[in-house]
């Protein structure tokens, strides 16, 4: 028997009953239960990374832990009015394990926790996969240097879109000083995949759009979009055309 159902219940100023004694006890034996199935569950996760060559505090990191708390817990239920409040001291965990990932917030490379899930002899992290699925723990690895690869190649690559956006916009300042030129985004069809434009408004409201260009040469600017402000009617359109000069 435990010392649980030898304890005064002071809520209330009244005795627990047996059955609120046995109810909190088993409670605290389902805790301490569950403490000890999540240990277990973390230790194999991390032998799982270990053996597929992850470094720990490198690759990955576990931050869990078990450790006794006492608090106040509610029991019972209130629809048949047998809930009752006791303070009660178990055995809680928290955490678990994660990988460490690479993610950029505001220009820069920073780490970040990212949890992992098992079935069976398979691994889940879905921070760094492209499906939501579980993988080999050697797989699992060649993801997530894959992903924090690219993460440091994007960072790379938007540093070199930001000095190309920046001797474009420049360029049409120029060109064009009584115009708005501004950097913006727009989507592609499909998958509403962003990417960088450089617009430039002019006083009527017209306006035209560029996209980087290829490779080496992002500061090769592509016409993307056009709009005019003023609605032609189609006899000025035919007009206009007709008076073009032939190639």
């Amino acid at each position: 028997m435990s010392n649980l159902e030898n304890q005064l219940d002071l809520f209330q100023g009244v005795l627990l009953s047996t059955k609120q004694e046995q109810e909190i006890d088993t409670w605290i034996q389902k805790q301490a239960k569950r403490a000890v199935l999540s240990n277990d569950e973390v230790n194999r996760i991390m032998l799982m990374l270990d053996r597929a060559g992850f470094v720990q505090n490198e690759d990955y990191k576990s931050n869990f832990e078990i450790f006794e708390v006492t608090k106040e817990v509610s029991f019972g239920y209130s629809h048949n009015n047998t809930n009752y409040d006791h303070e009660v001291t178990y055995m809680n965990s928290v955490g678990g394990v994660s990988l460490i990932t690479n993610c950029i917030i505001e220009n820069k490379i920073i780490k970040r926790n990212a949890s992992v899930d098992r079935d069976g002899e398979k691994l889940m992290c879905t921070a760094v996969t492209d499906q939501y699925r579980y993988y080999k723990p050697s797989s699992l690895l060649t993801k997530l240097k894959e992903h924090n690869n690219r993460i440091i190649s994007d960072l790379e690559h938007n540093g070199k879109q930001k000095i190309a956006m920046n001797k474009i916009i420049a360029k049409y300042k120029k060109l064009y000083p009584e115009a708005v030129v501004y950097s913006s985004t727009d989507y592609r069809r499909g998958d509403y995949t962003s990417f960088p434009i450089i617009k430039v408004k002019f006083n009527s409201g017209s306006e035209v759009s560029f996209i980087l260009g290829y490779g080496d040469e992002l500061d090769k600017e592509r016409f993307h979009k056009k709009y005019d402000a003023i609605n032609e009617t189609t006899e000025t359109l035919l007009e206009r055309f007709n008076n073009q000069k032939a190639k």
